[in-house]
């Protein structure tokens, strides 16, 4: 990711962080690590010695908002980010990484396989990795989740999505909250 495109999700995220400061903190949702498709990205943050460059963490009354501010703009995205539960992102400098920072990333795509995830996209192409994951319960698809390092632009992006997921959706999430990495998809 770009610092443009870095500029970019502040920009998208800075109204809702302005509202968030006059109404306070919203508390994470008692029960979202018991959701269905949620990951603990907390983990991934212990890979790195400094704090995340990139850090979304929409939920709850927070996810409602946004999906209520698009539904003029876009009405079928907003339908769609009303079945969400949690949109999370951590970005970090790869500058500052360690080399161990690709096998700590395919150890935690193998946990998500033993967890019933299921891998869509694994791409290993001259520096870039890309890893998708998905967990569904029949035809419904419950979570997604991409890891993606891309060593020339120094930068790793970590993605969990839960709530129902549309996969024809999923590029409009990305194009919503400037998020490169799910652009394409």
């Amino acid at each position: 990711m770009t610092s443009r495109e870095k500029t970019g999700i502040m920009k998208n995220l800075a109204p809702l962080l302005a509202l968030l400061l006059t109404v306070g903190l919203l508390p994470r949702s008692a029960n979202a690590q018991e959701q269905r498709g949620y990951i603990d990205l907390s983990q991934v943050e212990a890979w790195f010695d400094d704090e995340p460059a990139i850090e979304v963490n929409i939920r709850g009354a927070l996810l409602n908002l946004v999906a209520e501010a698009s539904k003029y703009e876009d009405p079928d995205l907003a339908d769609m980010l009303r079945q969400l539960k949690v949109i999370q992102v951590r970005g970090f400098d790869l500058s500052r990484a360690d080399d161990t920072l690709l096998s700590q990333s395919t150890e935690l795509g193998r946990q998500l396989e033993a967890d019933g995830w299921e891998t869509v996209v694994r791409v290993r192409d001259d520096g870039e990795h890309v890893q998708m994951y998905l967990l569904a319960t029949g035809e419904s698809i419950d979570g997604m989740v991409v890891l993606a390092t891309d060593e020339f632009e120094d930068e790793a992006i970590f993605v969990n999505i839960v709530g129902e997921i549309r996969p024809d959706q999923i590029g409009r999430i990305g194009r919503k909250f400037n998020l490169g990495v799910l652009e394409s998809n």
